[in-house]
C-alpha cells in the first residue's frame, strides 16, 4: 500500500491574505473615523459661542492609534470647560455637555453602520493570494 498522506496547500498565502485584509480594514476605519472626528469637529465648531473666536478655534479633530477624536478647548481658551459644561456663576452645569458630546453622540448609530459597510466593502474587494 502506498504512502498516504495529506498536503495543504495555500497556507502561507492564506496568513498572509489574513493579515492583508487585516490591515486593510483598519486601515480604512481609522480614515473613516477620522473623517467622522473632522465632520463633527466642524458642526460643534458652528455652534459653540463666539465672542472672540478663540473658542470655535479650539476645536480640533485628530487622529490617533485605533481612531480619531475631536475635542474643544486648548491653552488660550481655559473657559472652554465652563462653556461646554458650566456649573458656576450662573451657568448650570450640564454633566454631559452642550456642544461636543451630544454632537459626538448624534454620530454613534452612523458610525457603527458606516464601519461595518466599509469593512464589507475591504472584503469583497480584496484578491487572495494564490498558492
Amino acid at each position: 500500500m502506498p504512502d498516504e498522506g495529506v498536503k495543504v496547500v495555500g497556507y502561507d498565502e492564506l496568513v498572509r491574505g489574513t493579515r492583508e485584509l487585516f490591515d486593510r480594514i483598519g486601515n480604512r476605519a481609522d480614515k473613516d473615523l477620522q473623517q467622522v472626528a473632522r465632520q463633527r469637529a466642524e458642526m460643534v465648531r458652528a455652534v459653540v459661542p463666539r465672542v472672540t473666536g478663540r473658542l470655535a478655534g479650539s476645536v480640533a479633530a485628530a487622529p490617533f492609534s485605533g481612531g480619531a477624536e475631536a475635542s474643544v478647548g486648548d491653552d488660550g481658551t481655559p473657559y472652554a470647560g465652563w462653556i461646554e459644561f458650566g456649573g458656576t456663576r450662573g451657568r448650570s452645569y450640564v454633566p454631559e455637555g452642550r456642544y461636543l458630546y451630544p454632537i459626538s453622540l448624534a454620530a454613534g448609530h452612523t458610525v457603527g453602520r458606516d464601519l461595518g459597510r466599509a469593512t464589507s466593502s475591504e472584503i469583497r474587494g480584496f484578491h487572495w493570494p494564490t498558492p
